[in-house]
């Protein structure tokens, strides 16, 4: 890894914005920093002494878990003065503990919903499947959480002096106080932002995407980067939550992502693919699996059949 992304990737993670594998990146490079015989004294005393910091670190067992942040935030310290050419014990003279943010990562296992209250009282809905990634406790200036996969709708206690930001890859959701859906699936093309009520603004790090008011939906494409508003009738964003899941004019792998976060199964393909066939369903959340792919092969005519976890379309 060339030294200017290793910087690129440090100045992310300082700003709070790395995705859990660039974590996971983190940790790797740290530990072939560790491994490194030929970093001489006193690196070598700030290595043992960064160790020494990890391995006192643990992991919350459950849904919810603590990522070892703070032995990042130290390596971030200690990486960046390595390439700067910058040695010596001084190093550490600035960094305050309270500088260090813990983060946890809490998800919604699949086949289950969870509601999530965060240190601000913000309210959050995980749909099946889902994962957020925020501070155990905010800063001062603002509220930063990230969606990492899946679907959440957020309720923000409004505080007109921290501004909530919701990151999904490179979109950006900022809010002070309101209420919407972010649908965010890392097989589906696009992230949808959906308001409830109040105003939500949407922008990437060039772009702004605008002002949303209640009912209205944001949708970017993550390919093209090009994004689309729509005013969405009803409730049907929020379906999800309530007794039916209703979705309207989407693709199969939309129908199969929700299908296989709800029931805790995988679709299979063991004939011919389906083609770009577009699909307006309505399930009850009551219905079985087994309910729900009769109704699916009434629709298409495959034959689907459910052996464990695994659902074969033939």
């Amino acid at each position: 890894m060339k030294e200017k992304e290793i910087k690129q990737l440090l100045d992310k993670f300082n700003a709070g914005k790395c995705s859990a594998e660039e974590l996971a990146l983190l940790q790797s490079l740290m530990q072939e920093f560790n491994q490194d015989t030929e970093i001489k004294t006193p690196v070598t005393e700030l290595k043992q002494s960064l160790w020494n910091k990890i391995e006192k670190q643990t992991i919350a067992k459950g849904t919810v878990k603590k990522l070892n942040t703070t032995w990042l935030k130290v390596a971030a310290v200690v990486l960046i003065a390595l390439f700067a050419g910058i040695f010596g014990s001084r190093i550490f003279v600035n960094h305050k503990a309270n500088d260090v943010i813990a983060y946890q990562v809490i998800t919604a296992p699949k086949g289950q919903m969870k509601q999530v209250l965060l240190p601000d009282n913000t309210l959050v809905q995980l749909n099946a499947g889902s994962s957020i990634r925020c501070p155990v406790k905010f800063s001062e200036t603002r509220r930063d959480v990230t969606l990492l996969n899946g679907e959440a709708f957020f309720e923000v206690k409004h505080d007109a002096l921290k501004p909530f930001l919701v990151h999904t890859g490179k979109v950006i959701t900022q809010v002070l106080g309101t209420s919407f859906n972010i649908e965010f699936y890392s097989e589906l093309p696009d992230i949808k932002v959906f308001v409830k009520s109040g105003k939500v603004e949407v922008h990437d790090q060039q772009h702004t995407f605008g002002m949303y008011t209640s009912q209205q939906q944001v949708t970017y494409n993550k390919q093209n980067q090009s994004f689309s508003r729509q005013l969405i009738a009803g409730d049907h964003s929020l379906s999800w939550m309530h007794d039916e899941l209703i979705l309207d004019n989407v693709e199969f792998k939309e129908v199969v992502v929700y299908l296989q976060n709800r029931y805790n199964v995988n679709f299979k393909y063991t004939g011919k693919k389906l083609s770009k066939q577009h699909y307006s369903v309505r399930f009850s959340n009551k219905l079985s699996i087994n309910q729900v792919l009769d109704i699916l092969q009434l629709i298409d005519g495959r034959k689907y059949r459910l052996q464990g976890d695994i659902v074969n379309i033939k």
